[in-house]
């Protein structure tokens, strides 16, 4: 067994500090040389600078860069490189690039195998869903600009405006017996009347919003459907079986057309 020798340790020329960040600027080559830090060599073997800012987390410059990739080539502009910078000698620092800094994660692709969850806001300059992958959302799709799509299967759907647009839809059909007044979900509706005594007012509001319309139908002979007399038609009344009217508002004034007497 060899003899145990005591070791000589220089503990003023001994450093140990960390220090993280993020920047948008590539190393310039010219400025230093671009190590390539290998198994048998050391940070403090080569060449840096001189420690600046506060020696209790001081940074040496110029910072020396381990070669890749990411530093030299990929930076492409604005995005952000989180770092973490490493200083074990007076005069070297080792800037490491990282994936996180300050919680915030950097990417510039990503593939996800499982689910991921946002608890905050997510935003995308855009969003591409391919490859036969349904999208589920449990709550609204909001947005200001144009959603273009071939087909939408969808149980309910409330537009204000549909502009070129082919909607392959099932109409509601909504019966009654007794005096109606339309509300703004009618819109779109056909209403059947088939009245238990001998006729069924139908009450327009002047309140429902522009564009409203409605088909209405008497189903039953000898029984009658009427609207109020200020209905633009030429008539208000639907006095025959299966006779239909459309109905529909314009903001200010009810409008009609079909089988009215």
């Amino acid at each position: 067994m060899s003899e145990l020798h005591a070791g000589n340790f220089d503990q003023t020329k001994q450093w140990i500090s960390f220090n993280e960040g993020k920047g948008t600027v590539a190393p310039n080559p010219t400025s230093y040389a671009i190590h390539v830090l290998t198994g048998d060599s050391f940070l403090y073997e080569i060449q840096g600078g001189f420690p600046e800012g506060n020696l209790d987390n001081f940074v040496s410059a110029p910072v020396v860069y381990p070669s890749s990739e990411y530093w030299e080539t990929l930076l492409n502009g604005d995005r952000q490189r989180p770092y973490v910078d490493i200083s074990i000698s007076e005069y070297n620092t080792l800037r490491i690039p990282s994936a996180i800094s300050d919680y915030d994660l950097y990417v510039d692709k990503g593939r996800f195998y499982e689910d991921v969850v946002v608890d905050g806001v997510l935003t995308a300059g855009s969003i591409n869903i391919d490859g036969g992958v349904d999208m589920s959302p449990d709550g609204d799709i909001t947005t200001d600009g144009d959603i273009e799509c071939n087909d939408i299967a969808a149980n309910e759907i409330t537009a204000n405006v549909l502009h070129n647009a082919v909607a392959k839809t099932r109409i509601p059909i909504i019966s009654t017996t007794t005096d109606k007044t339309l509300i703004d979900a009618d819109t779109g509706s056909v209403i059947h009347c088939s009245p238990t005594d001998g006729n069924i007012d139908i009450t327009l509001p002047n309140d429902l919003k522009s564009g409203f319309v409605v088909t209405i139908t008497n189903l039953l002979p000898g029984k009658t459907t009427t609207l109020p007399s200020t209905l633009k038609a030429r008539g208000n009344v639907l006095s025959e079986p299966y006779s239909a009217a459309t109905i529909y508002f314009d903001g200010t004034d009810w409008y009609g057309y079909g089988d009215l007497v």
